[in-house]
């Protein structure tokens, strides 16, 4: 899947590719999470769930059948008796639209456009472009709010390009309706992400997430909650695949000493040669390698799910980011499994590119790097793929600047 962007938040112009391995370098503040939340949200939005598209498209039908009541009671002369129904449909618009007239104009042009929004959702299909593009719309301002625009030049178009297996579409945004419009109706290759913003998640609350919680949620934080406490709803493993599972998980287990639990009799421990230990009392590195455990060994990773790990070696020490690329490059590789990453640290970079050619995933493993504008108010994200050298000389300045230091 590769997607080419133009005008969202800092970014002017990106065209980044998730074909295996993605990793996203640069500076703060030049756009690296952005792209992480574009992918999410279209992974997401362009592959709607049914059964949540008819319980909202009901709910929200059942909304607009309340609100139009509420007015008809202001008139006495109006029996809403006869309004009153469980079968709300286009004959039943056309009968309130009879009785308009009768209403001061603010409520008229109430009522006009709950009649009028009632028909849109009438019309509205589970496959339609419209509610497709409705809820990509959705995602977007979860995670964006009202900063979807170029935040320094509103005037820019803003856009995006899809390429995808499944074909392709453009995503325009429409500044006169604050809406996104899409022009071609597809779904994606990959039809779920999850986005790993900090290991921190992983707490006693977790527990409650065990068949408690809604199995839906637009919100990646409780999305990936879930994913954690329970096994996938569809898991169609083959042998070989659940041995190299076991593999990465028994590498994890190494690593960290023991694993991570969760489920509704111990609740959410850490098992330590034997002993368990209460989950805050967790060093945070220890919770990152044992989310992707988690992950593992509910199935909820395959080759249609899209993974984003938002600066993974954050609470890492240097050899932990060492093997925590490791673990990345095989599981991408054995598994399948698309894995989009940003990072400033050259520990794990060089190790993700090492890796990579051991295990002989060059091909599939892309860097990007974001370059900011002269003013620092925009920046392009490029393809150094083939010479990482501009991520290495931007992370050493540091060190430069240490030396400087030392050296006055």
């Amino acid at each position: 899947m590769k997607i080419t962007i133009q005008n969202i938040g800092i970014i002017s112009e990106a065209a980044v590719e998730v074909n295996g391995i993605t990793l996203i370098a640069g500076p703060n503040d030049s756009g690296k999470s952005t792209i992480g939340k574009i992918f999410y949200s279209l992974v997401r939005g362009l592959n709607p769930d049914e059964v949540v598209f008819i319980s909202e498209k009901n709910e929200t039908i059942r909304n607009y059948y309340q609100q139009i009541l509420r007015i008809l009671r202001d008139k006495k002369e109006i029996d809403v008796t006869h309004f009153q129904t469980s079968k709300i449909n286009e004959t039943w618009t056309i009968k309130v639209r009879e009785v308009i007239e009768k209403f001061d104009p603010v409520q008229r042009a109430r009522l006009k456009n709950y009649c009028n929004f009632l028909d849109l959702e009438f019309d509205m299909s589970f496959n339609s472009m419209i509610s497709r593009q409705r809820e990509v719309q959705k995602y977007f301002a979860l995670e964006f709010e009202d900063e979807i625009k170029s935040l320094f030049d509103n005037r820019k178009i803003t856009r995006i390009f899809i390429e995808d297996i499944e074909g392709t579409a453009t995503i325009e945004y429409d500044d006169s309706i604050d809406y996104f419009k899409l022009n071609n109706n597809i779904n994606t290759f990959y039809d779920n992400s999850f986005f790993i913003e900090t290991p921190s998640l992983i707490d006693s609350s977790l527990q409650d997430s065990i068949l408690f919680e809604e199995r839906f949620s637009r919100e990646k934080k409780t999305h990936l909650k879930f994913a954690l406490a329970n096994k996938a709803s569809f898991i169609v493993s083959e042998d070989s695949t659940t041995l190299d599972i076991n593999k990465i998980i028994e590498m994890i287990s190494k690593i960290i000493n023991g694993q991570l639990v969760v489920d509704d009799f111990q609740g959410v421990v850490y098992e330590k040669n034997g002993k368990e230990i209460n989950i805050n009392n967790v060093a945070l590195g220890i919770k990152g390698f044992g989310l992707i455990q988690l992950l593992l060994r509910n199935e909820q990773l395959n080759s249609r799910t899209l993974l984003i790990i938002d600066e993974p070696e954050i609470h890492l020490h240097p050899m932990w980011q060492v093997k925590y690329a490791e673990i990345l490059v095989l599981i991408s590789k054995n598994l399948e499994i698309p894995i989009l990453l940003t990072s400033h640290s050259p520990y794990f970079i060089e190790a993700l590119k090492a890796f990579s050619e051991k295990y002989k995933y060059s091909e599939k493993t892309k860097f990007y790097f974001t370059e900011k504008s002269n003013d620092g108010l925009s920046s392009k994200i490029v393809d150094v793929s083939s010479n990482i050298s501009p991520i290495l000389v931007s992370i050493s300045e540091a060190h430069f600047n240490i030396s400087d230091i030392e050296n006055e």
